[in-house]
């Protein structure tokens, strides 16, 4: 599964800390507590920090002009090359998920992949996209 926050410009780390992912910051944010309710009991979640620029992103000038196009594209090259990187992943059912204005990187992601698909030939070079879901 794949996690976009929205904002635009909010970092997936507050999805990753402060609602689905394996720990919470506890507070004054000097420790972590289990997350009992985390996503990762039941998938791999990837946290990704989208647009370009985000959070912890690195990009150069002329990357930081973006929008949910370019996002989607940007997106899209992120997960051919994380399923590249990690190929037992591959083959996998493969989920977006995100919130607030991440639902529209949602959305435009997976369109992106599922037209990446279809100008594949063989199914093992296809993402094996079965949904989103999105706020």
């Amino acid at each position: 599964m794949l996690w976009l926050n929205g904002g635009p410009g909010c970092s997936s780390l507050g999805g990753a800390f402060a609602e689905l992912g394996p720990f919470n910051a506890a507070p004054p944010g000097k420790n972590l507590t289990a997350n009992e309710f985390s996503w990762n009991t039941k998938a791999n979640v990837v946290f990704l920090e989208s647009p370009a620029g985000v959070g912890f992103s690195d990009a150069a000038e002329a990357d930081l002009t973006v929008g949910d196009e370019r996002t989607a594209a940007d997106t899209l090259e992120f997960v051919k090359k994380f399923l590249d990187r990690f190929p037992k992943y591959k083959g996998r059912e493969f989920w977006i998920s995100g919130e607030s204005y991440g639902g529209h990187y949602v959305v435009g992601a997976t369109k992106a992949i599922v037209d990446y698909n279809k100008g594949q030939s063989s199914v093992e070079d296809k993402i094996n996209i079965q949904g989103f879901l999105g706020e």
